[in-house]
């Protein structure tokens, strides 16, 4: 309930100057305090000031730079060809904006984190003669920022690297470049495309799914001692390593604050309880920087991982626990289809708001896809030490390209042109909660065995 107060007031945005919203803030944290006998009314008083504290820390109205004037520029991508274009995200330090931009060829690379002087015109065109080196644009970035900058510059070298390895295998390079770095530029659209229309596209982008198979490795490494405090911390150093060097995504965000409280939880030999882990990310995130509740990467890491959480055990119920376990190959499948259904059916209204399409095929392809994507990111791994099975894990993402081409190509394996509006997306979640809480109490008095 705190976190779904502190995104609403988010969400509702500063509806009363900033030191007003103090005051009311500090009324009702005393009001709270001072109902102490009356426990549900100081949980209603609780709630209220994490509405009011979404409203404090709510981003205000952004300015906006006005169209052909110069100004500060930085390169916060890598620049993706266009037909007579060259597309590149620039973060605009004098109002905070980062705005994706299409610049006039020819355009000499500029590396990440580069200073420009632009001129923007039409919100997002800048031609031959609208932009020059030079400013101090990066300097005027936030810490954090400048960070992110500096990460994303050391996983372009990587990922250069690695593209310029084998040009017979680059969709396979392109393909795995996404897989372990997160660097998506050398995707071809066809390719995006393939992955997309078939429900792949969270292979391609770097979650909690790679992020927790490396997890998964390492831990088996550590040949049983989870609790050994140096083992954790190394363990938790190697993740946030890995977040910086794919730049801090969202998704990758999530998981890495995640792994953290479930390390701490394991060093004391204490349980944990998922929800309140999932809950306390998003609390830590959204106090850090309220715009990621509008951030699309945010809400799907969220939406997914919160689904897993509440149905996965929802399904377990209608199974027989001592049937699973004598049988792990149909326990595994069993798993991976409801972990796919699960974090499928959390997301499909926000990947039908913001895309317009929904993949059907979605459960095939998670059951060809997730474990072939696990053998890549312990492949990768492997080949970092031995360099000899690179040509064996080229062709396993080939392999896996190929599959996914089938199956984008099997009948209606897309379902496009949707675009519900915000209260239709609003309405279809309230539909599966209401869904939820009626199986739950349906299966609450007993479980099958």
């Amino acid at each position: 309930m705190p976190v779904l107060c502190l995104a609403s007031g988010i969400a509702v945005g500063r509806v009363m100057p900033f030191p007003w919203l103090l005051a009311a803030l500090a009324v009702l944290l005393v009001t709270t305090w001072l109902t102490g006998h009356w426990p549900r009314l100081q949980s209603v008083g609780i709630w209220l000031c994490f509405v009011v504290l979404g409203m404090t820390v709510a981003p205000g109205e952004e300015q906006q730079v006005a169209d052909g004037v110069w100004t500060e520029a930085v390169v916060a991508t890598a620049p993706s060809d266009r037909p007579k274009t060259v597309m590149v995200e620039l973060l605009l330090p004098s109002t905070g904006e980062r705005r994706r931009c299409f610049l006039t060829k020819p355009w000499p690379t500029q590396a990440i984190g580069s200073n420009l002087l632009v001129r923007i015109h039409d919100g997002c065109f800048i031609g031959r003669d609208d932009w020059q080196p030079g400013g101090d644009g990066f300097n005027h970035l936030s810490r954090l920022q400048r960070l992110r900058l500096r990460a994303l510059l050391w996983r372009q070298h990587v990922a250069d690297r690695l593209l310029a390895g084998d040009d017979a295998n680059h969709e396979a390079l392109a393909v795995l470049s996404a897989m372990a770095l997160g660097d998506k530029s050398a995707l071809t659209k066809e390719l995006r495309d393939t992955y997309a229309v078939s429900g792949a596209s969270h292979i391609l982008a770097l979650s909690g799914l790679h992020l927790g198979i490396i997890y998964m490795l390492l831990t088996f490494l550590t040949m049983g001692r989870r609790r050994s405090w140096l083992v954790q911390v190394l363990l938790v150093l190697a993740m946030w390593t890995f977040a910086l060097l794919t730049g801090l995504s969202t998704s990758i965000l999530r998981a890495a604050i995640m792994i953290t409280v479930y390390s701490l939880f394991a060093l004391g030999g204490r349980r944990h309880a998922s929800l309140g882990v999932l809950s306390f990310t998003a609390l830590i995130m959204l106090l850090a920087d309220s715009r990621s509740l509008f951030d699309v990467g945010f809400q799907l890491s969220f939406m997914s991982m919160l689904g897993i959480l509440l149905f996965v055990p929802l399904m377990e119920r209608f199974t027989s626990v001592k049937w699973m376990m004598s049988h792990p190959v149909a326990r595994w499948l069993f798993g991976l289809m409801a972990v796919s259904l699960a974090a499928q059916l959390c997301t499909a209204p926000i990947v039908a708001y913001y895309f317009g399409r929904f993949p059907t095929w979605f459960l095939l392809t998670n059951l060809l896809v997730v474990p072939m994507a696990t053998v890549i990111l312990f492949g990768t791994l492997l080949t970092l030490a031995v360099p000899l099975f690179a040509g064996v894990l080229l062709w396993l993402v080939g392999c896996m390209n190929t599959m996914l081409t089938w199956v984008a190509s099997l009948p209606l394996a897309s379902i496009e042109g949707l675009h519900p509006s915000l209260l239709q997306v609003a309405m279809i979640y309230v539909v599966i909660a209401v869904a939820y809480i009626m199986v739950h109490l349906a299966c609450s008095p007993g479980r099958r065995r």
